[in-house]
């Protein structure tokens, strides 16, 4: 195990789905940096207490064990990705104007908590079964939102798991160049690239809208 630690966050620490500022707030902000940092499995619960400023014990308070709180992290940006994704769908507008709101709104989150996402970049992979129904995830509301568009008519009707994966993909390997350092800064000022990228994906023109 990697016990390594960095100074104790402030008392204002931001949570995930925790009040800010509060233990379970430290215990989900030293945990996601130290996942982050290290890999799941090279981080105890005693090096995630000592991140945080508190006991071991009262991880437990909170969380069954490690593998539950490596899980609740990934569900957080898991289900706000998802959810964003799902209001866009819900909107009257086109598809391209779908698509900008959720490429700026994806790399918004990305930008807002790099730490959190980074984390998702990393170890999606290791919580295969995430979602309970996989229209609640961001590739199946990507489905549902490019499949609704096939039926309006908007694009030709082909594969909308394989679209969505794609689509998704155009954001998803710039962020993983990112953690691997090859992009610097913000996504966001690349947004309107990624969202020509989406566009051209689906087949869509973006000087036509």
């Amino acid at each position: 195990m990697n016990d390594k630690i960095i100074p104790h966050f402030s008392d204002e620490v931001r949570g995930v789905s925790a009040a800010n500022g509060s233990a379970k707030a430290k215990i989900e902000r030293a945990a996601v940096w130290l996942f982050s940092e290290h890999g799941i499995d090279g981080v105890s619960t005693k090096s995630i207490a000592a991140q945080a400023g508190v006991s071991e014990g009262l991880i437990y308070r909170y969380f069954k064990n490690k593998e539950a709180l490596a899980r609740d992290l990934m569900l957080a940006i898991h289900n706000r990705l998802t959810l964003m994704i799902i209001d866009a769908g819900k909107s009257e507008a086109t598809l391209p104007a779908q698509i900008h709101l959720i490429t700026r709104a994806y790399c918004e989150i990305a930008d807002d908590d790099w730490t959190l996402f980074r984390y998702h970049i990393l170890h999606i992979s290791r919580f295969p079964g995430l979602s309970e129904t996989p229209s609640l995830s961001p590739h199946g509301a990507a489905a549902r939102l490019i499949k609704n568009a096939m039926e309006r008519g908007e694009i030709p009707k082909m594969n909308p798991d394989v679209l969505a994966a794609m689509v998704l993909g155009v954001v998803l390997q710039p962020a993983q160049a990112k953690v691997l350092g090859a992009i610097k800064g913000p996504l966001s000022k690349h947004a309107a690239v990624f969202e020509k990228g989406v566009l051209a994906v689906l087949g869509l023109n973006a000087d036509k809208e």
